[in-house]
């Protein structure tokens, strides 16, 4: 059985994800939490373990128990309260363990720890990537690498130890470099894929309902911060199902791309173009009134290859979305009735 190109036997490999506690924290709290949590519980227990080791001085111990009680305190309040974490808190995550990194690597004589800091690097990369995306992600990671590589070769461990090559030598630094960064830009573009399949419609390429509303929203908010009008148009294809009736669904589709074509062509690039689910498609148009907007409609309707109906209203301030397209939709029928 293969379901979106989603095999079966796939979806049973996973089945862990449905583990009874797993579970729960998914349903009470974001994939961030539980990612962010997991990390933080993972960091607890290397710190727990480094506990039994008996060259610690009095700061490696005090920092391998803040790190136990700080894991363990973040884990518990996601899986068992569900409570959401701020995003600030993993930028912060990934900025301790870059300063913990540079630590180990450049003034403590923990070999281990120095030789584990530099093998972590590349899952907080690919952490940081999925979730703070390319343009903070690639700075910051940038400053680690510097800072950790800075450390790295002024530290105990780059030089020769006892008449021998110390542990971590150059190719060491710059392998560990280079595997962090493809780690980084393949975390990128997974996120990148992930939300483009996810927010966009497979058949035509415009937005999908979800994609959709979240765009509208972001726009909703920045016309009230500016004080400028915005205005939404639902969009409804007349006699589509004679259509699908009379010359298959695949025609059906054509007219489909044919029209969403036209309007992501001659619409602005400013312009979001969604489509809410069967022939219904709508579009938010920034810096326009419900007058220009009209406009705009009568001169996309001008071209069209299949005839269709519209409804345009301008958008009040704080209006959610779901309220502005009910009326564009009212205002649609209205426009299909004349």
């Amino acid at each position: 059985m293969v379901v979106q190109g989603i095999k079966a036997s796939d979806a049973e490999e996973l089945r862990w994800l449905r583990t009874g506690w797993l579970r729960q924290a998914r349903e009470r709290t974001s994939i961030y939490s539980v990612v962010t949590a997991g990390l933080t519980l993972l960091f607890s227990l290397l710190g727990a373990l480094e506990l039994f080791e008996t060259d610690l001085t009095v700061f490696e111990v005090g920092l391998s128990i803040g790190i136990l009680v700080a894991g363990l305190s973040v884990t518990g309040i996601v899986v068992f309260g569900g409570v959401e974490l701020p995003h600030w808190l993993g930028f912060a995550l990934v900025g301790l363990h870059a300063i913990v990194s540079v630590y180990y690597l450049g003034f403590s004589d923990e070999r281990q720890n120095a030789i584990a800091a530099l093998q972590e690097l590349p899952i907080m990369a690919m952490y940081f990537s999925w979730f703070y995306g390319a343009r903070i992600a690639r700075i910051g990671e940038l400053a680690i690498l510097l800072a950790v590589g800075t450390a790295a070769v002024s530290g105990p461990f780059t030089g020769e130890i006892g008449g021998a090559a110390g542990p971590i030598g150059p190719a060491n630094l710059i392998g560990a470099a280079c595997f962090t960064w493809l780690c980084l830009e393949a975390g990128l573009y997974v996120r990148h894929r992930i939300r483009l399949e996810s927010n966009t419609d497979e058949l035509t390429g415009v937005l999908n309902r979800r994609g959709f509303l979240a765009k509208a929203q972001m726009e909703f908010r920045r016309a009230a911060r500016h004080t400028r009008p915005v205005a939404i148009a639902v969009l409804d294809l007349d006699k589509f199902k004679e259509v699908n009736d009379e010359a298959g669904h695949a025609a059906g589709d054509d007219v489909l791309r044919v029209l969403t074509a036209q309007w992501m062509s001659l619409s602005r690039s400013t312009d979001i173009v969604g489509r809410l689910g069967g022939d219904e498609f709508a579009m938010v148009l920034p810096e326009t009134d419900a007058d220009e907007a009209a406009a705009v409609m009568r001169r996309l309707r001008s071209y069209a290859t299949h005839p269709w109906s519209w409804g345009v209203i301008l958008v009040e301030p704080d209006e959610p979305v779901e309220a502005a397209l009910h009326r564009a939709d009212a205002a649609m029928y209205d426009d299909k009735r004349r």
